[in-house]
């Protein structure tokens, strides 16, 4: 529903607005009433209708002077349409001058305003719809910028157009809000925009599922950020899961990494003690256990988790349970559960990037090993760490198989829809992201048949359709089947059905 404010300062006006005008016909509710300017425009800040219907002439701020604020203070003003009992030349001018929607005379004509309230929903739903399509395409554009970031990619076009889309060059103090939660992601970005600053970033979503927002210290943003984060948290408090990590990154170089880095270690330092709510990285214990992963042998266990070495597993997993420095087992069970912390981490970031069920893996683990949090000896870690392994290997390797069975039927029905283009396995193979001796080999034997044989059976049996149904000659029927000329098509059609197309012509 769209929303719409009534302002007018004569209470017989608001009352025959209210109740003459069908106004859930047109898809419109009203959303508040106000008898003077003053009233009106505490209204539209706090509401922000679509739509607002209001008189000239009005105590305090009069609907002229409503409507030329709006469109110099909000960053998105509501139309307006005026009700005057004043046919006026000056105020018709002023108004078109300020391009309201419509000027309409009292007394109130039904009809006339119900003509206006059609008009004006079809205009704000079609606005709405090229803003949702304009943000979604914004937001994925976002999305791409920060993972190439995030993941490491620190080249000057990069840090460029990071730059020009927050309008922070010569500024390097940065901060990174983060915000995992249980709570619907798109209830939380509407939040996020509705404080956001210029100098923010458009929301993203990181590989481990987190949202995020990045804001230069400019004009106050960094304050606001942290203010809203707080906000939120409070909002949903006693209501979900939600943890609000903050990090800053203050320096001469390009920071948007660090900051980010910062806020995804405040956050897992929260998770990793079970506590919900607001933290900030400068907050965080110097000496937490979170600090001392051994870096190294999880990048080496993973490796071998992903490669689907499982007579390997044993001897990585040791080596991340033990005392990097003697190589023995670690008496220091904290740090212990810290090493399978950060290696679930890893886990799940992989799963969740091949779109597995991130939730559903952690609990048939627990139903086999018990939760990380109540073990308590080296053995029963060593052993949650195996069970946790092997499951890893077999559900990151079926996901990888389901995802590659996915993109062969994705590239079938690509072929089945676009073969009348000139289409080339190899540029196939890296538009889906795969290689190509792969992708032919996948395609035979989803298909049964060689990526060149199902292009020309395809073709050739657009050629047949054409031929019967159709009077067109065979040089278009040719280029409408995908053939570059007429002479390669009528060899091929021979070829394939033992006559020329003509002849087949004939026969049907």
């Amino acid at each position: 529903m769209m929303n719409v404010l009534l302002v007018d300062d004569e209470p017989w006006v608001l009352e025959g607005l209210r109740t003459m005008v069908n106004w859930d016909k047109y898809g419109f509710r009203i959303c508040g009433e106000a008898e003077n300017g003053n009233a009106a425009w505490s209204m539209i800040e706090s509401l922000q209708p679509d739509l607002v219907f209001t008189d000239i002439h009005m105590p305090s701020v009069s609907g002229l002077e409503l409507i030329d604020r709006s469109k110099h203070e909000l960053a998105k003003a509501p139309r307006f349409v005026i009700l005057s009992g004043y046919d006026s030349f000056e105020y018709v001018k002023t108004a078109l001058e300020q391009r309201v929607e419509d000027y309409l005379l009292k007394p109130i004509d039904e009809i006339e305003i119900e003509h206006v309230l059609e008009q004006m929903g079809r205009k704000i739903q079609e606005e709405q719809i090229s803003a949702e399509v304009h943000q979604r395409d914004r937001a994925l554009y976002v999305n791409c910028l920060f993972d190439r970031l995030i993941q490491g990619e620190d080249s000057r076009e990069l840090q460029n157009e990071v730059n020009t889309m927050l309008q922070m060059n010569g500024h390097e103090n940065m901060a990174c809000l983060l915000i995992a939660t249980d709570i619907s992601k798109n209830d939380v970005k509407k939040r996020i925009h509705a404080y956001s600053g210029v100098h923010w970033s458009e929301p993203f979503m990181d590989a481990e599922g987190n949202l995020g927002v990045f804001a230069a210290d400019i004009d106050n943003s960094l304050k606001l950020l942290e203010s809203m984060g707080r906000n939120i948290v409070e909002t949903h408090a006693g209501h979900s899961s939600m943890i609000v990590a903050v990090g800053h990154h203050s320096g001469t170089e390009f920071g948007m990494r660090s900051a980010y880095e910062k806020a995804l270690f405040a956050l897992r330092w929260k998770r990793y003690h079970g506590e919900g709510g607001f933290v900030h990285h400068q907050d965080l214990p110097q000496s937490d256990p979170l600090a001392s992963v051994n870096q190294k042998a999880l990048a080496n266990l993973m490796e071998v988790i992903l490669s689907g070495e499982q007579d390997r597993l044993e001897g990585k997993i040791q080596a991340l349970l033990a005392d990097p420095d003697l190589g023995l087992p670690f008496s220091n069970m904290e740090y212990v559960r810290v090493q399978l912390l950060a290696l679930e981490m890893s886990i799940l970031k992989e799963l969740k990037e091949l779109d597995g069920d991130t939730g559903s893996f952690m609990l048939h683990v627990q139903n086999k090993a018990g939760g990380i949090t109540k073990i308590d000896s080296y053995p029963a870690f060593r052993d949650y760490a195996r069970v946790l392994c092997l499951n890893a290997l077999e559900a990151l390797q079926e996901r990888r198989k389901e995802k590659e069975c996915s993109t062969i039927f994705r590239v079938v029905q690509y072929v089945n829809q676009e073969f009348r283009k000139k289409l080339q396995l190899q540029e196939l193979a890296h538009q889906f992201h795969m290689n190509a001796n792969y992708l032919g080999q996948a395609f035979k034997q989803q298909t049964g048949k060689t990526f060149r044989e199902y292009l020309n059976d395809k073709r050739i049996e657009e050629a047949k359709r054409l031929l019967r149904q159709s009077c067109a000659c065979i040089a278009d029927i040719a280029v409408q089947s995908g053939y570059p000329n007429a002479d390669y098509f009528v060899s091929q059609f021979k070829r394939m059905t033992g006559m020329a197309p003509s002849a087949y012509r004939k026969q049907q």
